[in-house]
């Protein structure tokens, strides 16, 4: 005789199961109101957000390169409000989420790559140099606890461009990507806004006390950073964005992209004003003489020189504005020999032309120079190199500078060669100049200054010239006269 309450089977639904975890979650819920925790409220809340945020990522790899890109973004926000040592890992863990999702969707077949495209001369390039950083890891002044520090050289930017390469390869994905940058100046835009209307919050006046006062609030005026690392970097960012969206603005051909990419041209234009970074007017100015050689159009040609020289002459011929601290400010890079911290500079570097006589393949990654000879004459011993390049001479020495600049040079040379040469739509050939533009101008302002090291101009640099790479093949996707915006 069998039992009958053997074979009793107990069944739950899918639609069951969610009820369930409703009414859990609601109790926990009420439980941590009526006990004032609200921290664990906050993480129930927003739990069930966060998991269908990873797993739509998971379906959509691109999605997880947007959650990264993100990170990237708004990182030195996370970082400053945290205060949470180590925090960097977080830019490691999403980029290592973002590849995952890619090796989860080729394993299931869901979406196929363009995994040659990943393989471009910029992978290529940054191969040679990771090869190079590990060789100068070998000389006597080198330490190799400074491997794990300086990861991104490493790991982070060569994972970061070769997703990008095989990701962005399509129109819709360059108009998104577009539309999402400009999105982020306007959130820089009001950031800056509200430093400069309502002062400065608590992190970021613990910043300031910290030591960074001495560069940012100075008696020529206030050096607003908004939510970047600093005032270097934001200056350098926004003057990029500046001359990329007022080149896109003045090659669309639809009223609402114009109206719109030429207000966030001049919005990241006045950031960079509020930013009072004199190096980063070489961005706009350097980005807008490279897109005078690549436009091959006499209108824009000459459109552009007329822009470019009033610029010029209202900033060194005149004294116009000069009761605004901002434009004051910006005088002087026009006129160095007259800056007393350009004319500093130039004294550092004929010290660590002292220091480095006898490296020349520098002090190693992440190393610095000791002033032991006080020949700086500073409370401090370190030296402080103040600029990208001189970052790179100090750690690679004339050596690894002069490497550096030559794969710089390959990598101008091979994307002048593809906008000139194998794009045939007319707007996308205009596009990606403005793109290939905003790298060269922040690239000349490595000379003065560091934002092309940090986060997000780096990011930004290996998404514009993924895009310019790709560009045969986005070329391919088009008709020779078709609209892009």
């Amino acid at each position: 005789m069998q039992l009958p309450f053997l074979h009793t089977e107990l069944k739950l639904s899918s639609s069951g199961i969610m009820y369930m975890l409703l009414l859990m979650g609601l109790l926990a819920m009420a439980g941590c109101i009526i006990t004032q925790r609200i921290e664990i409220f906050s993480f129930i809340v927003l739990s069930p957000v966060a998991l269908l945020i990873l797993l739509y990522a998971i379906e959509k790899p691109l999605f997880s390169f947007i959650l990264f890109s993100v990170t990237t973004g708004y990182f030195s926000a996370i970082y400053r409000y945290a205060s949470i040592e180590g925090l960097s890992v977080l830019l490691d863990c999403s980029l290592a989420f973002c590849l995952t999702t890619i090796i989860i969707n080729v394993i299931a077949n869901r979406e196929s790559f363009l995994w040659k495209n990943g393989f471009n001369i910029l992978t290529l390039t940054q191969i040679v140099w990771v090869c190079y950083c590990f060789f100068i890891l070998l000389t006597p002044q080198a330490k190799m606890e400074n491997l794990i520090g300086n990861r991104s050289v490493f790991i982070t930017l060569p994972l970061t461009y070769f997703i990008s390469g095989i990701l962005l390869c399509s129109k819709k994905k360059l108009r998104m990507t577009l539309f999402l940058i400009a999105l982020f100046a306007i959130t820089a835009f009001i950031k800056v806004y509200w430093q400069k209307t309502h002062g400065f919050d608590y992190a970021e006046r613990a910043w300031l006390i910290q030591g960074a006062w001495h560069t940012h609030l100075l008696r020529s005026g206030i050096r607003y950073f908004s939510f970047f690392t600093d005032a270097g970097n934001f200056g350098s960012c926004m003057g990029m964005l500046t001359i990329v969206f007022a080149i896109i603005a003045a090659t669309a051909r639809r009223k609402r992209a114009i109206i719109f990419y030429g207000a966030i041209a001049i919005v990241a234009c006045i950031c960079m004003m509020l930013s009072g970074t004199r190096g980063a007017m070489v961005v706009p100015l350097g980005g807008l003489v490279l897109f005078l050689l690549l436009s091959k159009s006499v209108k824009i040609i000459t459109i552009s020189a007329v822009i470019g020289t009033l610029i010029f002459c209202f900033f060194y011929f005149t004294d116009m504005g000069n009761g605004n601290p901002f434009i004051r400010r910006m005088r002087t890079a026009f006129r160095p020999t007259e800056d007393a911290s350009f004319n500093v500079r130039l004294g550092n570097q004929k010290r660590f032309a002292y220091y480095l006589k006898d490296k020349p393949f520098g002090v190693g990654v992440g190393g610095t120079i000791v002033d032991t000879e006080e020949l700086m004459k500073l409370n401090e011993e370190f030296i402080p190199t103040d600029s990208y390049y001189v970052g790179i001479w100090v750690e690679g020495g004339i050596v690894g500078l002069c490497l550096y600049i030559t794969l710089q040079v390959l990598i101008l040379l091979r994307c002048c060669y593809i906008l000139m040469f194998k794009i045939k739509n007319k707007q996308l050939m205009l596009i990606l100049s403005a793109l290939l533009c905003g790298v060269f101008g922040i690239w000349l302002n490595g000379y003065v200054g560091r934002g092309m090291g940090f986060q997000p101009s780096s990011f930004l640099i290996a998404v514009f010239l993924s895009f310019v790479l790709n560009g045969p093949y986005i070329d391919r996707q088009l008709k020779p006269e078709e609209k892009i915006l």
